[in-house]
């Protein structure tokens, strides 16, 4: 049970640790271009959370979290199985591409209508998240490959989708038909993109909190990813497994594609892969793996980069390129983690040591 424990809290420690050092050196930069840090970073708090004005900057960074809360649970699932796919990014793709032909191709009742986007993106995100997952258990081939090229298809695909059989018209910049009003997902507060996807981003990460950790298949799969031999010699099938995950990862990519689509874009056009996918990568590496992870991460990050926009550019001038120099450093220092993950193994004995020796006693 001390084991466990001491397990939670470097995992929370670690990347409190690394917030804290990528903060350090952007406050250098901060500094280089003229400007306090901690005004500077009051700044981008306020512009991050704040609760003033007609949409409070709060809501609109809950509202960008929403993805990168279910691109970052697609991420983490694969890593929980031990399978290092980045493909999110083309399944997330897919799952756009899909609401926006069905959602203007079928002629159901709005609340039907809705159901089958959705559930046609998960299904098509699922498949395409197979086929990494495959070539690994059957061919052998890496992953990491296999995914990279996997999103340049998407990529290639999204373009010819949107110049070809999905353009409205023949204005200068391709893109679909804006979706019927009666099948938006609706918003809280309008302008904010906070609404009822949250809802169902939030419900999947306690689902998915309650599946790894209480439920048989949860447990074959962190069997699997943290040992597929001792897997086996356990009775657990490695492959089905991993087949299993990716599709159910690939699922949840999908499904933030397309409430994308029906929340707040209504339509898809030219560039819209905006790289919420590999975003997604950062946030479950960051989160370590862990659903509640995936949410702190993903809200903190989509608040940086909204303080940094409206905070650091607007009211102070700053290039808000400095929240995506945040975010590079605390990451980077994830990534690093071996360099002070002892020290931080070290303070935790050294804290719990009286406590252990009483309990001699």
């Amino acid at each position: 049970m001390k084991r466990m424990s001491k397990t939670m809290a470097l995992s929370a420690l670690v990347p409190l640790c690394a917030l804290i050092l990528g903060i350090l050196v952007t406050s250098i930069f901060i500094f280089l271009a003229g400007t306090s840090p901690l005004s500077a970073f009051e700044v981008l708090i306020s512009g991050a959370f704040g609760t003033t004005g007609k949409v409070w900057p709060l809501l609109i960074t809950l509202g960008q979290a929403t993805p990168l809360i279910l691109t970052g649970l697609a991420a983490m699932y694969s890593f929980r199985v031990g399978v290092f796919c980045i493909a999110q990014e083309g399944q997330y793709v897919f799952g756009a591409i899909t609401a926006a032909w069905l959602g203007v191709a079928l002629n159901l009742p709005p609340f039907l209508h809705v159901l089958v986007v959705l559930a046609a993106s998960m299904v098509v995100g699922g498949i395409y998240g197979l086929i990494p997952a495959w070539l690994k258990v059957k061919l052998g081939v890496n992953e990491i490959i296999s995914s990279i090229m996997l999103n340049s298809i998407a990529a290639l695909v999204l373009e010819y989708m949107v110049a070809f059989p999905l353009r409205a018209d023949q204005g200068q910049k391709a893109q679909s038909a804006v979706l019927d009003r009666a099948i938006w997902l609706p918003q809280f507060v309008q302008g904010s993109r906070w609404g009822i996807s949250f809802v169902i981003a939030i419900t999947l990460v306690v689902i998915s909190y309650l599946y790894i950790w209480k439920t048989p298949k949860g447990y074959e799969l962190r069997m699997v990813g943290q040992s597929a031999r001792f897997a086996r010699y356990g009775g657990v099938k490695a492959d089905p497994t991993i087949l299993q995950t990716l599709f159910l990862s690939g699922m949840i990519a999908g499904l933030a594609g397309s409430m994308e689509i029906l929340g707040n874009y209504h339509r898809i056009m030219t560039g819209f892969s905006s790289g919420l996918g590999f975003d997604g990568l950062s946030v479950a590496l960051l989160g370590q793996s862990h659903p509640l992870g995936v949410v702190i991460v993903a809200i903190l990050l989509a608040g940086i980069r909204q303080g940094a926009q409206l905070g650091l550019q607007i009211n102070l001038h700053v290039p808000r390129e400095l929240g995506g120099v945040l975010i590079a450093m605390v990451i980077l220092f994830i990534a690093a983690e071996n360099v002070y993950r002892p020290y931080l193994e070290k303070l935790y004995d050294k804290i719990h040591a009286p406590k252990k020796e009483l309990d001699h006693v």
